[in-house]
């Protein structure tokens, strides 16, 4: 048999995780939405790669994923977002310590001068499809 301070003790420590772990109020940061979709590149499901959601304004934070067999999934803020795609792939060359030499292939308009954008909404499916042309 329980003494009466168990329930105490009982009552005590819900308290506490819920003081801890929040119970369900509002919270400061900002909401985040699952985006998915694919990417081509000439035609044909690039293979592995990084994509990455910058909001087009400059505030607030970057979100980004990996890109495999040309599908990607992850979480990103909401809003209108520049987004920056980029892939290596291996040369065929070696470096002196007898590694693969890689290359980035992905055109610069598609990551470092991107004119690629997105648009995060709250409701609804965030999907895109991105078709990359190396010309």
């Amino acid at each position: 048999m329980r003494g009466p301070t168990f329930g105490l003790q009982l009552i005590c420590y819900t308290i506490l995780l819920l003081i801890i772990t929040g119970c369900g109020g509002t919270s400061d940061a900002p909401q985040q939405v699952k985006v998915e979709g694919t990417v081509t590149f000439d035609g044909e499901p690039l293979s592995t790669g990084s994509i990455v959601f910058d909001p087009s304004d400059g505030k607030g934070g970057s979100s980004a994923g990996g890109i495999e067999n040309g599908k990607f999934q992850f979480d990103s803020q909401l809003g209108k977002k520049k987004v920056l795609i980029s892939a290596t792939r291996e040369t065929g060359e070696k470096d002196q310590y007898d590694e693969p030499v890689t290359e980035s292939y992905i055109p610069k308009q598609y990551n470092s001068e991107t004119t690629l954008i997105a648009e995060v909404k709250p409701d609804g499916e965030n999907k895109f499809e991105f078709a990359l042309k190396s010309k």
